[in-house]
Protein backbone atom coordinates (compact mmCIF):
# COMPACT_ATOMS: atom_id res chain seq x y z
CA UNK A 1 0.00 0.00 0.00
CA UNK A 2 2.86 2.35 0.87
CA UNK A 3 4.50 1.72 -2.51
CA UNK A 4 1.23 2.48 -4.33
CA UNK A 5 1.00 5.80 -2.50
CA UNK A 6 4.62 6.53 -3.45
CA UNK A 7 3.86 5.73 -7.10
CA UNK A 8 0.79 7.97 -7.08
CA UNK A 9 2.84 10.73 -5.44
CA UNK A 10 5.60 10.30 -8.02
CA UNK A 11 3.12 10.39 -10.92
CA UNK A 12 1.35 13.49 -9.60
CA UNK A 13 4.69 15.22 -9.03
CA UNK A 14 5.76 14.49 -12.62
CA UNK A 15 2.38 15.69 -13.93
CA UNK A 16 2.72 18.99 -12.09
CA UNK A 17 6.30 19.29 -13.30
CA UNK A 18 5.36 18.79 -16.96
CA UNK A 19 1.86 20.34 -17.14
CA UNK A 20 0.87 22.07 -13.88
CA UNK A 21 -2.31 23.67 -15.29
CA UNK A 22 -3.32 20.68 -17.43
CA UNK A 23 -3.22 18.45 -14.34
CA UNK A 24 -6.31 20.24 -12.98
CA UNK A 25 -7.95 20.76 -16.37
CA UNK A 26 -7.34 17.12 -17.36
CA UNK A 27 -8.90 15.85 -14.13
CA UNK A 28 -11.97 18.09 -14.61
CA UNK A 29 -12.32 17.01 -18.26
CA UNK A 30 -12.08 13.31 -17.26
CA UNK A 31 -14.76 13.69 -14.57
CA UNK A 32 -17.13 15.47 -16.96
CA UNK A 33 -16.37 12.87 -19.65
CA UNK A 34 -17.17 10.01 -17.27
CA UNK A 35 -20.40 11.61 -16.05
CA UNK A 36 -21.50 12.32 -19.63
CA UNK A 37 -21.10 8.61 -20.40
CA UNK A 38 -23.82 7.82 -17.86
CA UNK A 39 -25.82 10.98 -18.61
CA UNK A 40 -26.05 10.03 -22.29
CA UNK A 41 -27.95 6.86 -21.30
CA UNK A 42 -30.33 8.94 -19.21
CA UNK A 43 -30.90 11.37 -22.13
CA UNK A 44 -31.42 8.39 -24.46
CA UNK A 45 -34.20 7.17 -22.16
CA UNK A 46 -35.91 10.59 -22.22
CA UNK A 47 -35.57 10.74 -26.02
CA UNK A 48 -37.25 7.36 -26.54
CA UNK A 49 -39.97 8.20 -24.01
CA UNK A 50 -40.61 11.52 -25.79
CA UNK A 51 -40.81 9.82 -29.19
CA UNK A 52 -43.26 7.33 -27.68
CA UNK A 53 -45.35 10.16 -26.25
CA UNK A 54 -45.39 11.91 -29.63
CA UNK A 55 -46.52 8.68 -31.30
CA UNK A 56 -49.28 8.34 -28.67
CA UNK A 57 -50.34 11.96 -29.18
CA UNK A 58 -49.27 12.97 -25.67
CA UNK A 59 -46.48 15.32 -26.83
CA UNK A 60 -45.73 17.59 -29.77
CA UNK A 61 -43.14 16.76 -32.44
CA UNK A 62 -40.98 19.76 -31.48
CA UNK A 63 -40.24 18.10 -28.14
CA UNK A 64 -38.90 15.02 -29.94
CA UNK A 65 -36.69 17.23 -32.14
CA UNK A 66 -35.45 19.09 -29.06
CA UNK A 67 -34.50 15.82 -27.34
CA UNK A 68 -32.82 14.57 -30.54
CA UNK A 69 -30.70 17.72 -30.62
CA UNK A 70 -29.93 17.33 -26.89
CA UNK A 71 -28.91 13.69 -27.34
CA UNK A 72 -26.78 14.55 -30.36
CA UNK A 73 -25.12 17.40 -28.44
CA UNK A 74 -24.24 15.06 -25.55
CA UNK A 75 -22.63 12.58 -27.93
CA UNK A 76 -20.71 15.32 -29.77
CA UNK A 77 -19.41 16.79 -26.50
CA UNK A 78 -18.35 13.28 -25.36
CA UNK A 79 -16.40 12.72 -28.58
CA UNK A 80 -14.75 16.13 -28.37
CA UNK A 81 -13.71 15.51 -24.76
CA UNK A 82 -12.49 12.01 -25.67
CA UNK A 83 -10.40 13.32 -28.58
CA UNK A 84 -9.04 16.18 -26.47
CA UNK A 85 -8.10 13.80 -23.63
CA UNK A 86 -6.37 11.39 -26.03
CA UNK A 87 -4.44 14.17 -27.73
CA UNK A 88 -3.32 15.74 -24.45
CA UNK A 89 -2.49 12.30 -23.03
CA UNK A 90 -0.21 11.49 -25.97
CA UNK A 91 1.41 14.93 -25.84
CA UNK A 92 1.85 14.66 -22.09
CA UNK A 93 3.53 11.24 -22.44
CA UNK A 94 5.86 12.66 -25.10
CA UNK A 95 7.01 15.29 -22.59
CA UNK A 96 6.99 12.93 -19.60
CA UNK A 97 9.42 10.43 -21.21
CA UNK A 98 12.19 13.03 -21.12
CA UNK A 99 11.48 13.92 -17.49
CA UNK A 100 11.49 10.23 -16.47
CA UNK A 101 14.85 9.64 -18.18
CA UNK A 102 16.26 12.73 -16.48
CA UNK A 103 14.95 11.52 -13.11
CA UNK A 104 16.67 8.13 -13.44
CA UNK A 105 19.97 9.58 -14.67
CA UNK A 106 19.98 12.32 -12.03
CA UNK A 107 19.52 9.70 -9.33
CA UNK A 108 22.25 7.60 -10.93
CA UNK A 109 24.66 10.52 -10.66
CA UNK A 110 23.94 10.87 -6.93
CA UNK A 111 24.31 7.19 -5.97
CA UNK A 112 27.36 6.35 -3.89
CA UNK A 113 29.94 4.79 -6.24
CA UNK A 114 30.42 1.75 -4.05
CA UNK A 115 26.82 0.74 -4.79
CA UNK A 116 27.92 0.15 -8.40
CA UNK A 117 30.06 -2.77 -7.21
CA UNK A 118 26.84 -4.61 -6.31
CA UNK A 119 25.99 -6.72 -9.36
CA UNK A 120 22.34 -6.70 -8.34
CA UNK A 121 22.29 -2.92 -8.69
CA UNK A 122 23.05 -3.13 -12.40
CA UNK A 123 19.95 -5.28 -12.85
CA UNK A 124 18.02 -2.76 -10.75
CA UNK A 125 19.25 0.13 -12.91
CA UNK A 126 18.06 -1.65 -16.03
CA UNK A 127 14.72 -2.36 -14.39
CA UNK A 128 14.48 1.21 -13.08
CA UNK A 129 14.44 2.63 -16.61
CA UNK A 130 11.34 0.59 -17.37
CA UNK A 131 10.10 1.00 -13.81
CA UNK A 132 10.00 4.80 -14.01
CA UNK A 133 7.50 4.60 -16.87
CA UNK A 134 5.63 1.87 -14.98
CA UNK A 135 5.48 3.99 -11.80
CA UNK A 136 4.05 6.86 -13.81
CA UNK A 137 1.70 4.39 -15.53
CA UNK A 138 0.42 3.12 -12.17
CA UNK A 139 -0.45 6.65 -11.07
CA UNK A 140 -1.97 7.37 -14.49
CA UNK A 141 -4.25 4.31 -14.30
CA UNK A 142 -5.36 5.08 -10.74
CA UNK A 143 -6.02 8.73 -11.61
CA UNK A 144 -7.98 7.62 -14.71
CA UNK A 145 -10.03 5.28 -12.54
CA UNK A 146 -10.79 8.00 -10.00
CA UNK A 147 -11.58 10.73 -12.52
CA UNK A 148 -13.28 8.82 -15.37
CA UNK A 149 -14.43 5.28 -14.59
CA UNK A 150 -15.57 5.89 -10.99
CA UNK A 151 -17.80 8.89 -11.87
CA UNK A 152 -19.34 6.86 -14.74
CA UNK A 153 -20.20 3.87 -12.55
CA UNK A 154 -21.40 6.02 -9.64
CA UNK A 155 -23.79 7.78 -12.02
CA UNK A 156 -24.92 4.45 -13.50
CA UNK A 157 -25.41 2.99 -10.03
CA UNK A 158 -27.71 5.82 -8.95
CA UNK A 159 -29.52 5.78 -12.29
CA UNK A 160 -30.18 2.02 -12.28
CA UNK A 161 -31.17 2.05 -8.60
CA UNK A 162 -33.59 4.90 -9.30
CA UNK A 163 -35.23 2.91 -12.09
CA UNK A 164 -35.41 -0.32 -10.11
CA UNK A 165 -33.14 -1.51 -7.23
CA UNK A 166 -32.68 -4.98 -8.79
CA UNK A 167 -30.97 -3.38 -11.81
CA UNK A 168 -27.85 -2.96 -9.67
CA UNK A 169 -27.51 -6.70 -10.23
CA UNK A 170 -26.95 -5.87 -13.91
CA UNK A 171 -23.60 -4.28 -13.04
CA UNK A 172 -22.63 -7.42 -11.12
CA UNK A 173 -23.60 -9.69 -14.03
CA UNK A 174 -21.46 -7.58 -16.34
CA UNK A 175 -18.55 -7.40 -13.88
CA UNK A 176 -18.19 -11.08 -12.84
CA UNK A 177 -17.31 -12.73 -16.21
CA UNK A 178 -14.76 -10.08 -17.08
CA UNK A 179 -13.01 -10.11 -13.68
CA UNK A 180 -13.07 -13.92 -13.50
CA UNK A 181 -11.60 -14.10 -17.00
CA UNK A 182 -8.77 -11.72 -16.10
CA UNK A 183 -7.91 -13.55 -12.85
CA UNK A 184 -7.66 -16.94 -14.60
CA UNK A 185 -5.86 -15.46 -17.62
CA UNK A 186 -3.28 -13.77 -15.36
CA UNK A 187 -2.55 -17.12 -13.70
CA UNK A 188 -2.09 -18.84 -17.07
CA UNK A 189 0.24 -16.12 -18.38
CA UNK A 190 2.19 -16.02 -15.11
CA UNK A 191 2.76 -19.78 -15.27
CA UNK A 192 3.76 -19.49 -18.93
CA UNK A 193 6.28 -16.75 -18.12
CA UNK A 194 7.79 -18.89 -15.34
CA UNK A 195 8.27 -21.75 -17.79
CA UNK A 196 9.29 -19.63 -20.78
CA UNK A 197 11.72 -17.19 -19.11
CA UNK A 198 14.70 -19.61 -18.79
CA UNK A 199 14.06 -21.03 -22.27
CA UNK A 200 13.84 -17.52 -23.72
CA UNK A 201 17.20 -16.65 -22.12
CA UNK A 202 18.69 -19.77 -23.71
CA UNK A 203 17.27 -18.82 -27.10
CA UNK A 204 18.61 -15.25 -26.87
CA UNK A 205 22.03 -16.53 -25.77
CA UNK A 206 22.40 -19.03 -28.62
CA UNK A 207 21.14 -16.47 -31.10
CA UNK A 208 23.77 -14.03 -29.84
CA UNK A 209 26.53 -16.64 -30.14
CA UNK A 210 25.60 -17.24 -33.79
CA UNK A 211 25.19 -13.66 -35.03
CA UNK A 212 26.79 -11.28 -32.52
CA UNK A 213 30.01 -9.60 -33.59
CA UNK A 214 31.66 -10.55 -30.31
CA UNK A 215 31.23 -14.29 -30.98
CA UNK A 216 30.83 -15.00 -34.68
CA UNK A 217 34.53 -15.05 -35.66
CA UNK A 218 35.40 -17.83 -33.20
CA UNK A 219 32.10 -19.64 -33.78
CA UNK A 220 32.67 -19.80 -37.56
CA UNK A 221 36.40 -20.52 -37.31
CA UNK A 222 35.88 -23.49 -34.99
CA UNK A 223 33.03 -24.83 -37.10
CA UNK A 224 30.64 -24.61 -34.15
CA UNK A 225 27.90 -22.81 -36.11
CA UNK A 226 25.77 -25.93 -36.70
CA UNK A 227 26.32 -27.08 -33.12
CA UNK A 228 24.85 -23.87 -31.68
CA UNK A 229 22.18 -23.73 -34.39
CA UNK A 230 20.90 -27.07 -33.12
CA UNK A 231 20.62 -25.68 -29.59
CA UNK A 232 18.91 -22.56 -30.98
CA UNK A 233 16.25 -24.59 -32.80
CA UNK A 234 15.75 -26.81 -29.75
CA UNK A 235 15.13 -23.81 -27.47
CA UNK A 236 12.87 -22.28 -30.14
CA UNK A 237 10.83 -25.51 -30.27
CA UNK A 238 10.48 -25.59 -26.46
CA UNK A 239 9.44 -21.94 -26.41
CA UNK A 240 6.89 -22.45 -29.19
CA UNK A 241 5.35 -25.50 -27.50
CA UNK A 242 5.08 -23.63 -24.20
CA UNK A 243 3.49 -20.65 -25.94
CA UNK A 244 1.08 -22.90 -27.87
CA UNK A 245 0.02 -24.55 -24.61
CA UNK A 246 -0.68 -21.18 -23.01
CA UNK A 247 -2.55 -19.92 -26.10
CA UNK A 248 -4.75 -23.05 -26.12
CA UNK A 249 -5.70 -22.44 -22.50
CA UNK A 250 -6.38 -18.73 -22.98
CA UNK A 251 -8.47 -19.37 -26.12
CA UNK A 252 -10.56 -21.94 -24.29
CA UNK A 253 -10.90 -19.46 -21.45
CA UNK A 254 -12.07 -16.76 -23.85
CA UNK A 255 -14.65 -19.18 -25.27
CA UNK A 256 -15.89 -20.09 -21.78
CA UNK A 257 -16.07 -16.48 -20.64
CA UNK A 258 -17.83 -15.57 -23.89
CA UNK A 259 -20.52 -18.13 -23.10
CA UNK A 260 -20.72 -16.83 -19.51
CA UNK A 261 -21.03 -13.24 -20.80
CA UNK A 262 -23.80 -14.36 -23.15
CA UNK A 263 -25.58 -15.87 -20.15
CA UNK A 264 -25.16 -12.61 -18.22
CA UNK A 265 -26.49 -10.70 -21.22
CA UNK A 266 -29.61 -12.93 -21.30
CA UNK A 267 -30.03 -12.45 -17.55
CA UNK A 268 -30.03 -8.67 -17.92
CA UNK A 269 -32.46 -8.92 -20.85
CA UNK A 270 -34.79 -11.10 -18.73
CA UNK A 271 -34.74 -8.51 -15.90
CA UNK A 272 -35.48 -5.69 -18.36
CA UNK A 273 -38.39 -7.52 -20.00
CA UNK A 274 -39.84 -8.48 -16.62
CA UNK A 275 -39.59 -4.90 -15.34
CA UNK A 276 -41.16 -3.55 -18.53
CA UNK A 277 -44.09 -5.99 -18.46
CA UNK A 278 -44.62 -5.24 -14.78
CA UNK A 279 -44.78 -1.54 -15.56
CA UNK A 280 -41.74 -0.74 -13.41
CA UNK A 281 -39.87 0.96 -16.27
CA UNK A 282 -40.85 2.82 -19.42
CA UNK A 283 -40.17 1.68 -22.96
CA UNK A 284 -37.57 4.46 -23.18
CA UNK A 285 -35.74 3.15 -20.11
CA UNK A 286 -35.84 -0.38 -21.55
CA UNK A 287 -34.38 0.79 -24.87
CA UNK A 288 -31.73 2.98 -23.20
CA UNK A 289 -30.49 0.29 -20.80
CA UNK A 290 -30.70 -2.46 -23.42
CA UNK A 291 -28.65 -0.31 -25.80
CA UNK A 292 -26.10 0.54 -23.10
CA UNK A 293 -25.31 -3.08 -22.17
CA UNK A 294 -22.56 -3.18 -24.80
CA UNK A 295 -21.12 0.06 -23.38
CA UNK A 296 -21.14 -1.37 -19.85
CA UNK A 297 -19.37 -4.52 -21.08
CA UNK A 298 -16.79 -2.52 -23.03
CA UNK A 299 -16.08 -0.07 -20.19
CA UNK A 300 -15.56 -2.89 -17.68
CA UNK A 301 -13.50 -4.90 -20.16
CA UNK A 302 -11.32 -1.86 -20.81
CA UNK A 303 -10.94 -1.20 -17.07
CA UNK A 304 -10.22 -4.79 -15.99
CA UNK A 305 -8.55 -6.49 -18.96
CA UNK A 306 -6.53 -3.52 -20.14
CA UNK A 307 -5.96 -1.02 -17.34
CA UNK A 308 -6.02 -3.28 -14.27
CA UNK A 309 -4.04 -5.94 -16.17
CA UNK A 310 -1.45 -3.29 -17.05
CA UNK A 311 -1.57 -2.03 -13.48
CA UNK A 312 -0.67 -5.47 -12.10
CA UNK A 313 2.14 -5.80 -14.63
CA UNK A 314 3.46 -2.30 -13.96
CA UNK A 315 3.36 -2.72 -10.18
CA UNK A 316 6.32 -5.13 -10.23
CA UNK A 317 8.37 -2.88 -12.50
CA UNK A 318 7.42 0.22 -10.54
CA UNK A 319 8.53 -1.47 -7.31
CA UNK A 320 12.03 -1.78 -8.82
CA UNK A 321 11.98 1.93 -9.60
CA UNK A 322 10.92 2.90 -6.06
CA UNK A 323 13.66 0.61 -4.68
CA UNK A 324 16.20 2.27 -7.02
CA UNK A 325 15.14 5.80 -6.00
CA UNK A 326 15.64 4.90 -2.32
CA UNK A 327 19.27 3.81 -2.79
CA UNK A 328 21.74 5.73 -0.60
CA UNK A 329 23.22 8.84 -2.17
CA UNK A 330 26.69 10.20 -1.76
CA UNK A 331 26.44 13.47 0.11
CA UNK A 332 28.98 16.03 1.17
CA UNK A 333 29.71 19.70 1.49
CA UNK A 334 31.33 21.87 -1.19
CA UNK A 335 34.95 22.71 -0.37
CA UNK A 336 38.05 24.14 -2.05
CA UNK A 337 40.93 21.66 -2.46
CA UNK A 338 44.48 22.60 -1.48
CA UNK A 339 46.70 20.99 -4.14
CA UNK A 340 49.82 21.36 -2.00
CA UNK A 341 48.48 18.83 0.52
CA UNK A 342 48.80 15.63 -1.55
CA UNK A 343 47.01 12.43 -0.50
CA UNK A 344 47.03 10.99 3.01
CA UNK A 345 45.44 7.65 3.93
CA UNK A 346 45.20 6.87 7.64
CA UNK A 347 44.50 3.29 8.78
CA UNK A 348 42.02 2.64 5.98
CA UNK A 349 40.18 -0.63 5.44
CA UNK A 350 37.59 -1.47 2.81
CA UNK A 351 35.09 -4.29 2.23
CA UNK A 352 33.03 -4.68 -0.93
CA UNK A 353 29.25 -5.14 -0.64
CA UNK A 354 28.27 -8.72 0.29
CA UNK A 355 31.96 -9.67 0.71
CA UNK A 356 33.17 -11.48 3.83
CA UNK A 357 36.83 -10.43 3.71
CA UNK A 358 38.46 -7.03 3.56
CA UNK A 359 39.97 -6.02 0.22
CA UNK A 360 42.06 -3.34 1.94
CA UNK A 361 43.22 -4.03 5.49
CA UNK A 362 44.51 -1.22 7.72
CA UNK A 363 46.66 0.71 5.23
CA UNK A 364 48.38 4.02 5.90
CA UNK A 365 50.10 5.88 3.07
CA UNK A 366 51.18 9.45 2.42
CA UNK A 367 51.72 10.74 -1.14
CA UNK A 368 53.31 14.16 -1.44
CA UNK A 369 51.99 16.69 -3.95
CA UNK A 370 53.95 16.29 -7.20
CA UNK A 371 55.20 12.81 -6.29
CA UNK A 372 54.96 9.83 -8.66
CA UNK A 373 53.97 6.58 -6.95
CA UNK A 374 53.90 3.10 -8.51
CA UNK A 375 51.67 0.46 -6.92
CA UNK A 376 52.52 -3.18 -7.66
CA UNK A 377 51.45 -6.61 -6.50
CA UNK A 378 50.03 -9.87 -7.71
CA UNK A 379 46.46 -10.25 -8.97
CA UNK A 380 43.97 -9.75 -6.16
CA UNK A 381 46.47 -7.85 -3.99
CA UNK A 382 44.06 -4.84 -3.80
CA UNK A 383 45.94 -2.41 -6.06
CA UNK A 384 42.94 -1.05 -7.99
CA UNK A 385 40.81 -0.87 -4.87
CA UNK A 386 43.48 1.13 -3.07
CA UNK A 387 43.68 3.54 -6.02
CA UNK A 388 39.92 4.08 -5.98
CA UNK A 389 40.14 4.91 -2.29
CA UNK A 390 43.12 7.23 -2.82
CA UNK A 391 41.30 9.31 -5.46
CA UNK A 392 37.94 9.35 -3.64
CA UNK A 393 35.88 7.03 -5.87
CA UNK A 394 35.21 4.89 -2.79
CA UNK A 395 34.94 5.88 0.84
CA UNK A 396 36.87 3.69 3.29
CA UNK A 397 34.90 1.36 5.52
CA UNK A 398 37.33 2.30 8.29
CA UNK A 399 39.91 5.05 8.61
CA UNK A 400 40.17 8.28 6.64
CA UNK A 401 41.47 9.54 3.28
CA UNK A 402 42.40 13.18 2.76
CA UNK A 403 42.81 14.31 -0.85
CA UNK A 404 44.28 17.77 -1.32
CA UNK A 405 43.24 18.57 2.24
CA UNK A 406 39.67 17.27 1.85
CA UNK A 407 38.18 14.34 3.81
CA UNK A 408 36.51 12.13 1.18
CA UNK A 409 33.83 11.07 3.69
CA UNK A 410 32.67 14.65 4.27
CA UNK A 411 32.94 16.56 0.99
CA UNK A 412 31.06 16.28 -2.31
CA UNK A 413 32.22 14.37 -5.37
CA UNK A 414 32.65 17.62 -7.25
CA UNK A 415 35.12 18.89 -4.65
CA UNK A 416 37.09 15.63 -4.48
CA UNK A 417 37.26 14.98 -8.23
CA UNK A 418 38.19 18.53 -9.20
CA UNK A 419 41.48 18.39 -11.16
CA UNK A 420 41.65 14.57 -10.87
CA UNK A 421 42.01 12.42 -13.99
CA UNK A 422 42.82 8.82 -14.79
CA UNK A 423 42.89 5.92 -17.21
CA UNK A 424 41.72 2.56 -15.89
CA UNK A 425 41.98 -1.07 -16.97
CA UNK A 426 38.46 -1.27 -18.37
CA UNK A 427 38.46 2.02 -20.23
CA UNK A 428 35.57 2.84 -22.52
CA UNK A 429 35.52 2.63 -26.32
CA UNK A 430 33.00 5.33 -27.13
CA UNK A 431 31.34 4.98 -30.52
CA UNK A 432 32.10 8.57 -31.46
CA UNK A 433 34.75 10.44 -33.44
CA UNK A 434 38.39 10.39 -32.37
CA UNK A 435 38.19 14.02 -31.29
CA UNK A 436 35.02 13.44 -29.26
CA UNK A 437 36.55 10.35 -27.62
CA UNK A 438 39.33 12.52 -26.22
CA UNK A 439 37.51 15.79 -25.56
CA UNK A 440 34.75 14.09 -23.60
CA UNK A 441 36.96 14.27 -20.48
CA UNK A 442 36.72 18.08 -20.55
CA UNK A 443 34.51 19.17 -23.40
CA UNK A 444 34.93 22.92 -22.78
CA UNK A 445 38.70 22.89 -22.43
CA UNK A 446 39.76 24.89 -25.50
CA UNK A 447 43.15 26.09 -24.28
CA UNK A 448 44.81 22.68 -24.74
CA UNK A 449 46.34 21.62 -28.04
CA UNK A 450 44.41 18.43 -28.90
CA UNK A 451 47.00 17.16 -31.39
CA UNK A 452 49.79 17.68 -28.86
CA UNK A 453 47.85 15.64 -26.28
CA UNK A 454 47.39 12.85 -28.83
CA UNK A 455 51.09 12.97 -29.69
CA UNK A 456 52.02 12.65 -26.02
CA UNK A 457 49.77 9.60 -25.71
CA UNK A 458 51.18 8.03 -28.88
CA UNK A 459 48.07 8.54 -31.01
CA UNK A 460 49.25 9.03 -34.61
CA UNK A 461 46.52 11.14 -36.20
CA UNK A 462 48.16 10.70 -39.62
CA UNK A 463 47.89 6.93 -39.40
CA UNK A 464 45.65 5.07 -41.90
CA UNK A 465 43.65 4.05 -38.81
CA UNK A 466 42.21 7.58 -38.81
CA UNK A 467 41.21 8.30 -42.43
CA UNK A 468 39.42 11.52 -41.48
CA UNK A 469 41.90 12.47 -38.75
CA UNK A 470 40.09 13.87 -35.69
CA UNK A 471 36.69 13.46 -37.39
CA UNK A 472 37.21 9.71 -37.89
CA UNK A 473 34.24 7.75 -36.50
CA UNK A 474 35.56 4.99 -34.21
CA UNK A 475 32.77 2.49 -34.78
CA UNK A 476 31.97 0.00 -37.51
CA UNK A 477 28.32 0.16 -36.47
CA UNK A 478 28.25 3.83 -37.53
CA UNK A 479 30.16 3.35 -40.81
CA UNK A 480 33.48 4.18 -39.22
CA UNK A 481 36.72 2.37 -38.45
CA UNK A 482 37.70 -0.14 -35.78
CA UNK A 483 40.92 0.17 -33.80
CA UNK A 484 43.26 -2.41 -32.36
CA UNK A 485 43.45 -2.88 -28.60
CA UNK A 486 46.69 -0.89 -28.41
CA UNK A 487 45.27 1.99 -30.45
CA UNK A 488 42.19 2.15 -28.23
CA UNK A 489 44.42 2.27 -25.15
CA UNK A 490 46.36 5.22 -26.55
CA UNK A 491 43.10 7.05 -27.22
CA UNK A 492 42.01 6.35 -23.62
CA UNK A 493 45.33 7.66 -22.29
CA UNK A 494 44.96 10.80 -24.42
CA UNK A 495 41.49 11.27 -22.94
CA UNK A 496 42.88 11.08 -19.42
CA UNK A 497 45.70 13.50 -20.20
CA UNK A 498 43.38 15.99 -21.90
CA UNK A 499 41.41 16.57 -18.71
CA UNK A 500 42.69 19.45 -16.60
CA UNK A 501 44.32 17.75 -13.62
CA UNK A 502 46.71 18.02 -10.70
CA UNK A 503 46.36 14.35 -9.80
CA UNK A 504 46.38 11.60 -12.41
CA UNK A 505 46.13 7.80 -12.26
CA UNK A 506 47.20 5.16 -14.78
CA UNK A 507 45.64 1.92 -13.54
CA UNK A 508 47.09 -0.73 -15.88
CA UNK A 509 45.64 0.78 -19.07
CA UNK A 510 48.43 -0.64 -21.24
CA UNK A 511 47.86 -4.41 -21.14
CA UNK A 512 47.57 -4.62 -24.95
CA UNK A 513 50.73 -2.58 -25.52
CA UNK A 514 54.13 -4.24 -25.71
CA UNK A 515 56.59 -3.57 -22.83
CA UNK A 516 58.78 -1.20 -24.88
CA UNK A 517 55.80 0.89 -25.95
CA UNK A 518 54.45 0.84 -22.39
CA UNK A 519 57.76 2.08 -21.04
CA UNK A 520 57.75 4.89 -23.61
CA UNK A 521 54.22 5.94 -22.65
CA UNK A 522 55.01 5.88 -18.95
CA UNK A 523 58.16 7.97 -19.42
CA UNK A 524 56.21 10.54 -21.39
CA UNK A 525 53.51 10.37 -18.77
CA UNK A 526 56.03 11.26 -16.07
CA UNK A 527 57.39 14.13 -18.18
CA UNK A 528 54.00 15.76 -18.73
CA UNK A 529 53.01 15.07 -15.11
CA UNK A 530 55.92 16.98 -13.59
CA UNK A 531 54.70 18.99 -10.66
CA UNK A 532 51.56 16.84 -10.46
CA UNK A 533 50.67 13.94 -8.21
CA UNK A 534 50.79 10.73 -10.25
CA UNK A 535 49.84 7.15 -9.38
CA UNK A 536 50.79 4.24 -11.64
CA UNK A 537 49.44 0.72 -11.22
CA UNK A 538 51.24 -1.87 -13.32
CA UNK A 539 52.08 -5.56 -13.56
CA UNK A 540 55.28 -4.89 -15.52
CA UNK A 541 57.80 -4.00 -12.89
CA UNK A 542 60.33 -2.60 -15.37
CA UNK A 543 58.14 0.52 -15.60
CA UNK A 544 58.40 1.24 -11.87
CA UNK A 545 61.91 2.68 -12.24
CA UNK A 546 60.34 6.00 -13.29
CA UNK A 547 58.46 6.34 -9.98
CA UNK A 548 59.75 8.26 -6.97
CA UNK A 549 58.54 5.43 -4.75
CA UNK A 550 57.12 1.94 -5.27
CA UNK A 551 54.34 0.59 -3.03
CA UNK A 552 54.26 -3.21 -2.87
CA UNK A 553 50.94 -4.84 -1.95
CA UNK A 554 49.98 -8.35 -0.92
CA UNK A 555 46.57 -9.57 0.25
CA UNK A 556 45.15 -6.10 0.86
CA UNK A 557 48.15 -4.81 2.81
CA UNK A 558 51.24 -2.74 2.03
CA UNK A 559 54.24 -5.00 2.59
CA UNK A 560 57.01 -2.68 1.38
CA UNK A 561 57.70 0.86 0.16
CA UNK A 562 60.82 2.29 -1.48
CA UNK A 563 62.50 3.12 -4.79
CA UNK A 564 63.04 0.38 -7.34
CA UNK A 565 66.73 0.11 -6.42
CA UNK A 566 66.06 0.11 -2.66
CA UNK A 567 63.52 -2.69 -3.02
CA UNK A 568 65.84 -4.72 -5.25
CA UNK A 569 68.63 -4.45 -2.68
CA UNK A 570 66.27 -5.29 0.18
CA UNK A 571 64.94 -8.45 -1.50
CA UNK A 572 61.47 -9.69 -0.58
CA UNK A 573 58.32 -9.91 -2.67
CA UNK A 574 59.21 -7.06 -5.07
CA UNK A 575 62.55 -8.56 -6.06
CA UNK A 576 60.97 -11.98 -6.38
CA UNK A 577 58.31 -10.67 -8.79
CA UNK A 578 60.85 -8.60 -10.76
CA UNK A 579 63.24 -11.50 -11.27
CA UNK A 580 60.37 -13.81 -12.24
CA UNK A 581 59.34 -11.36 -14.97
CA UNK A 582 62.90 -10.71 -16.08
CA UNK A 583 63.47 -14.44 -16.66
CA UNK A 584 60.93 -14.34 -19.50
CA UNK A 585 63.06 -11.85 -21.41
CA UNK A 586 66.40 -13.66 -20.93
CA UNK A 587 67.84 -15.54 -23.89
CA UNK A 588 68.92 -19.18 -23.47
Amino acid sequence: MLNILKMIGFGVKIRFQVFPIWTFIGAAVAIVHGLLGGFSIFVTQIFFDTVGDVAAGEAVISQAYLMAVSLGSVFIIREVLNGFSNFMGNYEWFKVKGVLAKTVHSKMARIDQICLEDTQLHDDINKASEGSAAAYGVSDIIISFLTFYLPFYIFMGFYLHHLHPQFILALVLVFVPIVLSQVIRTGIISKFEDEAAPVRREYNYYNKIIVDRKYFKETRMLGAYKFFLGYLFDSMRKLSLSELKAMRKTNLLELGMGLLSAGAYLGILFMLVSALLAGNITVGAFAAIFGSIATLFFMLYELVNIHISRLMEDMGKAHNFIKFMELPEREGIEAIPDYTQGIIAENISFTYPHADEKSIDNISLSIKAGETIAIVGENGAGKSTLVRLLIGLYKPSEGRVNINGLDTAKVSDKSVFDKVSGVFQNFQKYQMTLEENIKISNINREEVDLEKTMQLAGVDINSPSFPEKGASMLSREFDGVDLSGGEWQRVAIARGLYRSHNTVVLDEPSAAIDPIEESRIYRRFVEISKGKTAIIVTHRLGSTKIADRVVVMDKGRIVDVGTHFELMQKGGLYREMFEAQASWYMVG
